[in-house]
């Protein structure tokens, strides 16, 4: 019911909306009665039937059979549908739901759909956040009424998959189970077709087995639905998730990066995925890398079994796989490593100038970092060799922060190792500085602390990561040095792999 309003705001009358009814009676006598009526009822109030949409089915012993149909006081006729039959809420029915029909109209859009968002210009989350929303959604509105298999449904599923494959969001060797595992937990959160309508169906018959209205009790009676077997919608999802999960860690090569990093990494490891922008190419080049699904001459000798060494292309000196590629060849240290470890530290050093007042450009990837900055408050050194009294080992951190009025000192020291050795790379700064801090501590007269920056070359956030910051006291968030570091080891994983 609506209202409609004079200039002054007043109602001047009342306007009534009325779509999809259905009427139905014992014989055609009684039809025609009812139709009259309800024509007489939209006459009064403005309303009339859309004829183009309106049939009338005419059912004997089961059977449909034709009829003559309901001639309408203004000479419209109400007559058969045609072999396509109607919609009646969105659903083709003619004497029954016309099952087949509608399917492929739901198949057709669907990947209609899809594809329309694989050829736009969408960063990995909010593509998979579009398909969810735009092109699952034509496959839920009808997941309780229609009939689907069990085949239809995978194949749905691997035909999606397939066309993600194609458009570059979704690597071919990468695990099918994280795919459809929430971003908040380290998947991809797409919506699988399987879960979409086994999820639909079950809160329809909990709807059903629950309600108090007496003809869904005569429905729930009639399909054997007993409501505390009913699994509800929260439980379902929960339960499908975990499982999920359970079959990823049991996997041996997909499930060694989790089993490895779960005990000594925080939930914002994942932020990379559930808050960033990363482009689909680079976040399936990561995940499956995650995985261990990139072809590494490791994955090709032992899992492919072909006739090749599993010795690195580059260095020759060690098993050529993933966490090699991206933590520990020498060859690439130098150069490659150096460049991802520079960008979060430029990252940090703007964060510092703009936090003590120095000059710095607008966004930190333009900052040209000075290797001495000071003013009254601060002394700020970046890769900066500190003179000693004495020989040490680990003399020149990437940054060193003086505050002159209340005489401390941070040594801040980055690492982006191996996500397996995040926790021992941080023990392992703290201690290399030890010698550092004392003489730090005793030629400038200073309490003096280190802070280690740790990040895992595939995005792992070590649990004390948070604490280190809040030392710094900037305003810069762990996403950013995460996709700093991830989009290094992307680049490095395409120029080693040539993918």
């Amino acid at each position: 019911m609506g209202y409609k309003l004079n200039k002054d705001g007043t109602s001047i009358n009342h306007l009534f909306f009325m779509d999809d009814l259905k009427i139905f009676a014992r014989n055609e006598n009684e039809v025609d009665s009812l139709v009259q009526t309800v024509n007489i009822c939209c006459g009064d109030i403005g309303m009339e039937f859309g004829i183009s949409k309106c049939a009338v089915i005419t059912m004997k012993r089961g059977k449909k059979v034709d009829a003559k149909g309901i001639t309408l006081p203004t000479g419209e006729v109400m007559g058969d549908p045609d072999q396509n039959g109607y919609k009646y809420l969105g659903i083709l029915e003619l004497d029954v739901i016309l099952n087949n029909e509608m399917k492929e109209k739901v198949k057709t859009s669907y990947f209609k759909r899809l594809k329309l968002l694989l050829k736009s210009k969408l960063n990995s989350k909010n593509l998979f956040l579009a398909i969810n929303s735009w092109a699952v959604a034509i496959v839920r509105y009808g997941a309780g009424v229609l009939d689907w298999t069990k085949d239809e449904i995978k194949e749905m599923d691997r035909k999606t998959r397939k066309q993600l494959t194609l458009y570059g969001a979704f690597h071919q060797k990468s695990n099918v189970n994280r795919l459809y595992i929430k971003r908040k937990l380290g998947g991809r959160g797409l919506i699988s077709i399987e879960d979409c309508i086994e999820g639909e169906t079950r809160n329809v018959h909990h709807y059903i087995a629950n309600s108090e209205e007496e003809l869904l009790k005569f429905v729930s009676d009639s399909m054997n639905l007993e409501s505390e077997e009913i699994e509800e919608k929260e439980k379902l999802q929960k339960r499908l998730t975990n499982q999920k999960i359970n079959e990823l860690k049991s996997m041996k090569l997909h499930g060694q990066f989790e089993n490895q990093t779960e005990a000594i990494k925080t939930d914002d490891s994942w932020n990379w995925l559930s808050k960033g922008d990363l482009k689909r190419e680079t976040e399936s080049l990561l995940m499956a890398a995650q995985e261990q699904a990139l072809n590494t001459n490791s994955v090709k000798k032992n899992i492919y079994g072909l006739s090749c060494t599993d010795k690195c292309r580059l260095c020759g000196s060690a098993t050529e796989s993933v966490t090699h590629i991206i933590s520990q060849c020498t060859v690439l240290a130098q150069k490659e490593y150096k460049r991802r470890h520079d960008k979060v530290c430029l990252n940090i050093h703007w964060a510092l100038c703009k936090k003590y007042g120095f000059e710095c450009s607008e966004y930190w990837y333009q900052h040209v970092p000075a290797a001495v900055l000071e003013n009254d408050e601060v002394k700020l050194l970046c890769d900066f060799t500190i003179q000693v009294d004495r020989q040490i080992d680990h003399y020149r951190p990437d940054i060193v922060i003086f505050k002159k009025t209340v005489r401390s000192c941070l040594i801040v020291d980055v690492a982006i190792p191996g996500d397996q050795r995040i926790d021992r790379k941080e023990i392992e700064k703290i201690q290399h500085y030890g010698d550092l801090k004392l003489e730090i501590s005793r030629m400038w007269n200073c309490q003096t602390t280190v802070v280690p920056i740790i990040i895992g070359a595939l995005g792992s956030i070590p649990k004390k990561l948070a604490e280190h910051l809040e030392k710094l006291e900037i305003n810069c968030q762990i996403t950013t040095f995460q996709k700093s570091a991830l989009l290094g080891t992307a680049n490095i994983l395409r120029k080693v792999l040539s993918v």
